[in-house]
């Protein structure tokens, strides 16, 4: 594997989850390949040079189409349109900036001239009062502002509770792959792939479905964690080593979809839940387990018979915290 470099080499080197290079890949920002004789993806050259790009214009807050347009584009028209429209937003940003700082400058310096008198008589002398034309369109300007971030705020409040749902999953037989290590939902995601195509599971279960969870979640200080992989199975299948017949105890959970890549909505989901007036968490307690929660991998059923070889590309999941009800 020379020169090519696996999916955790890439990780440890760019500092980039193993999740969020699959998802970058899904958005077609790189691409991957695999070696003759050698299961997993890897990574070459080109392609470390083109998430480190991918890395700089994100750190730049460039938006991530506008990234694959600059990278797709064979000339650099896309770059110098892009460029010069955060060039743009950056000057008005600094304009705004200066003309802020002379004026609480100017405001300081009358202060300190009379710092004898209420601070509220002196900001109506008609010196001070001079200013405020010159500080309108700051101040416009940051009302803009304001009103944008709390139209975010109350978008993201308003999607923790309409996206909610609450679901019942039956209980069911299912095979368990799990790896320890580095890279595990890649892993472990193979082996429970390969399982369900030598088997045609979609034969045998017209409800496939596929769950996944942190076995055990990554430690607070980072470092190596698990990932398990649940797939259901008829009740009286046998299921060859590594991986563990086991089952699914099912029960009511409070779900969120989500697209792959947007983990961090975990934490949205979990305010939700913290904060319902008619559920409360009925999770295992234990970081063992992710704490009962699990992450299902939507529409597994045609994903795995699309996909011949390696794992199939989920694009969706939901989120699944068990809940009962209060009293």
């Amino acid at each position: 594997m020379e020169n090519m470099l696996t999916v955790t080499d890439v990780s440890r080197r760019l500092g980039l989850s193993t999740r969020m290079l699959r998802y970058y890949e899904e958005q077609g920002l790189i691409e991957s390949g695999r070696l003759e004789g050698y299961a997993y993806r890897v990574y070459d050259e080109e392609a470390v040079r083109r998430l480190r790009q991918v890395i700089v214009l994100r750190r730049l807050r460039i938006p991530l189409r506008e990234v694959k347009l600059i990278l797709d584009d064979p000339g650099a028209q896309w770059a110098i349109y892009v460029f010069r429209q955060k060039l743009s937003e950056l000057d008005r940003e600094m304009e705004d900036i200066g003309a802020l700082r002379d004026i609480i400058g100017e405001l300081l310096e009358s202060l300190k001239g009379r710092y004898w008198l209420p601070a509220g008589d002196v900001l109506l002398d008609e010196d001070i009062c001079s200013v405020l034309p010159a500080l309108a369109n700051s101040y416009e300007l940051e009302k803009e502002r304001a009103r944008k971030m709390e139209n975010l705020t109350k978008a993201e409040e308003n999607m923790q509770l309409k996206d909610v749902r609450i679901v019942h999953i039956p209980a069911a037989a299912v095979a368990s792959a799990r790896y320890f290590g580095p890279d595990p939902e890649n892993h472990a995601g193979r082996m429970i792939a390969d399982f369900t195509r030598e088997n045609k599971l979609w034969e045998k279960v017209p409800d496939l479905r596929m769950f996944g969870f942190n076995s055990p979640n990554p430690p607070p200080e980072s470092g190596e964690y698990g990932y398990e992989f649940w797939v259901t199975i008829p009740e009286d299948m046998e299921v060859p080593a590594p991986l563990l017949k086991k089952r699914l105890t099912g029960g009511t959970y409070a779900a969120h979809a989500i697209k792959m890549g947007d983990f961090h909505e975990w934490q949205w989901l979990f305010k939700w839940a913290y904060e319902s007036q008619e559920y409360e968490i009925a999770g295992s307690g234990t970081p063992e387990d992710m704490y009962g929660c699990l992450e299902e991998h939507l529409n597994f059923y045609e994903h795995i018979q699309e996909t011949t070889e390696g794992e199939p590309v989920i694009t969706q999941l939901d989120l699944l915290i068990p809940v009962r009800k209060k009293g």
